[in-house]
């Protein structure tokens, strides 16, 4: 960005690229000179891949092309966590419950750092689909400078203040020690785990989401290559327990965040980082978080949310809590799709609105919960049917099989409700209404979801099976008003 540039030409475009943005050859998307994965145009011009473009095609397969390598990605993440739980199950119960007590955690930490790629994601979106990809290139970089800048320094914090916080949240013994452990060690790689995000949104948004994909096969594999010798000793490795577990994850995060930072700034993706700088750019930084800091007070109500179930779920013994961790995972593999569907909505309504198709935005949620339908009905079908079995995979202790049982067995009555609910927050946000988005998800977990697993887990012979009731009663509420507000047009028409 040049000196004589303004914050508003980089956020709205100036008037050279606003009649230039499509190239008069060929109707592709400008670019900077300098970004990568473009096509030479016959004038000497830069183009943007075509191949990318969300504004065009049938609404069905655009959704299915962008969220395809999502969902993989997504399952493969997933994949990722159980690898670190299968080999941690092997120290016993005590491990498992702490881990299901730090990975909570560090997504509460994770996601005040997230919303602000995601925003990042969905202004990214806007300016490609008003066919203005040099600022988008110059917010990827003043983005990703400033993600850099936070990340550390909340890794250093984080590490110092982690003694003192995590006996507030009512850990002792053997379950404190073995948190304090595994956390402390994966502020390591918390940095780079963030970078990662931040980089693998901002490609996204421009329609390619095989790039994240594949970044996220790789750190899984390394992940999987690592648990067994830095865990348990494999192959005559140290035996380092949960704190192995941290290692390997860090040592995957680092490598996968080295990897983007490279693609980006070599040019082989279709937006690039230019060098970094400390000189910020305060309108571009102050209009990510106002979609960002919603988004991440979104993601941080939900994992806060789980905290607390996890905490009345201890008041019922550890069998309980790793009950409840067990059964949360077999959750998150279902959403998988519908978590990578409500991306692809989000990259899709801010695509489609940018380039003013407002006839495509509400398709794309009708074709989700279309798509989405079926393969969760049956997803949900497999783990009524062998809920035993996937619980007998993590542990060998009767109780604990017998409380993950129960719990799947009431939780897959809410996977269709949550499809309807998702794919309408994620519609909001792509639109740039983050904070009606947060709202909505934040008060039906602490009016709906939160007091009712207390209540009938406490105040009625239900016990534990009272908080697996809360959970999918709190899905069906929001399909409900999730539904609701999606029922006008005027959503669509904010400016981001």
């Amino acid at each position: 960005m040049n000196s004589e540039q303004t914050v508003d030409d980089v956020l709205n475009g100036d008037g050279a690229e606003r009649s230039s943005g499509r190239n008069a050859t060929n109707g592709s998307i400008a670019l900077h000179p300098a970004a990568g994965a473009m096509e030479e145009a016959k004038d000497g011009t830069t183009s943007f891949n075509r191949a990318n473009d969300l504004t065009d095609g049938p609404i069905g397969r655009t959704l299915w092309r962008l969220a395809s390598p999502l969902a993989l990605g997504f399952i493969i993440n997933a994949i990722y966590s159980w690898t670190n739980m299968y080999f941690v199950s092997q120290l016993g119960e005590t491990a498992i419950a702490a881990l299901g007590f730090s990975d909570q955690l560090n997504f509460v930490l994770f996601t005040i750092g997230s919303g602000f790629g995601i925003g990042t994601g969905i202004v990214v979106a806007r300016r490609v689909g008003e066919h203005r990809a040099r600022q988008a290139s110059v917010v990827v970089t003043q983005a990703f400078s400033f993600m850099a800048l936070y990340s550390t320094a909340a890794a250093i914090l984080l590490y110092f203040l982690l003694p003192v916080l995590l006996p507030l949240l009512g850990l002792k013994g053997e379950i404190l020690a073995y948190t304090e452990v595994y956390m402390s060690t994966l502020m390591i790689g918390f940095p780079a785990g963030l970078l990662m995000f931040q980089a693998n949104s901002s490609v996204r948004s421009t329609g390619n989401t095989v790039f994240p994909m594949v970044v996220l096969i790789i750190t899984a594999v390394i992940n999987l290559a690592l648990d067994p010798i830095l865990i348990l000793g494999a192959l005559g490795g140290p035996v380092l327990g949960v704190r192995g577990a941290a290692i390997s994850t860090s040592i995957a995060q680092w490598t996968g965040a080295l990897i983007c930072i490279y693609a980006l700034y070599a040019g082989k993706l279709n937006i690039r980082l230019f060098p970094p700088t400390l000189r910020f750019d305060w309108g571009i930084i102050r209009s990510i978080f106002r979609i960002g800091v919603p988004s991440s007070m979104q993601t941080l109500a939900v994992s806060t949310a789980r905290v607390i179930i996890i905490s009345i779920a201890n008041m019922f013994g550890t069998a309980a809590v790793a009950a409840y961790t067990i059964g949360l995972r077999v959750d998150v593999l279902v959403f998988m799709p519908i978590f990578a569907t409500g991306i692809a909505i989000e990259t899709l309504v801010s695509q489609n609105i940018g380039a003013g198709r407002f006839d495509r935005v509400k398709q794309f949620r009708r074709a989700a919960i279309r798509q989405l339908g079926g393969v969760i009905a049956a997803m949900g079908v497999c783990v009524y049917l062998f809920a035993g079995n996937i619980a007998a995979i993590f542990t060998n202790d009767p109780q604990v099989i017998d409380l993950t049982v129960r719990y799947l067995h009431i939780a897959v009555f809410g996977y269709l409700f949550f499809v309807v609910g998702q794919s309408a927050t994620r519609s909001l946000s792509g639109a740039g209404h983050s904070l009606r988005s947060m709202m909505i998800v934040a008060a039906i977990l602490f009016l709906v979801q939160v007091p009712l697993a207390f209540l009938l887990s406490r105040m009625t012979s239900l016990a534990e099976t009272g908080i697996f009731l809360a959970i999918s009663i709190s899905y069906l509420v929001l399909a409900g008003i999730g539904t609701y507000v999606m029922r006008s047009d005027a959503w669509m028409r904010k400016k981001v």
